[in-house]
């Protein structure tokens, strides 16, 4: 039997520039990311508002407001929710316009004064092979 020495994998600091980002990969990663984040506000707003609504909250709420001299207090459901939809729909193009024109912005700046310099760690990946004798490298 032969004996088998682990090598530590090697670790180098490099120093990286960044002085571009593609407004087209900021369209689409901001695009996927505020969908996201969209319909998981649309759906946790129709989930909370079912429970509201089973436990008899929104009629508080309602009966709570009435009490202020409202002769009448309603919350509707489908008118809300259509509302934060166009809303929210709304939201997901002004922001993803927005991460577009900070990536342009970001380009027109990085032109002037060269980038941002990113030190990073690499560390060297170590693949073992198994020769014919059964010794590994």
């Amino acid at each position: 039997m032969s004996k088998t020495s682990a090598r530590a994998p090697r670790v180098r600091r490099v120093t990286r520039v960044i002085r571009e980002i593609d407004p087209w990969s900021a369209f689409k990663v901001g695009l996927a990311f505020h969908l996201v984040v969209y319909f998981t506000v649309l759906i946790a707003s129709v989930l909370l508002w079912s429970v509201a609504s089973a436990t008899g909250t929104i009629d508080n709420i309602e009966r709570f407001l009435m009490s202020f001299g409202w002769e009448s207090f309603q919350f509707h459901g489908w008118t809300l929710l259509l509302n934060e939809v166009l809303l929210g729909l709304l939201l997901v193009a002004l922001l993803t316009i927005v991460w577009v024109l900070g990536a342009t912005m970001f380009n027109l700046i990085t032109d002037l004064v060269g980038g941002i310099r990113v030190s990073v760690l690499e560390e060297e990946v170590l693949v073992s092979s198994v020769e014919g004798d059964g010794k590994r490298q």
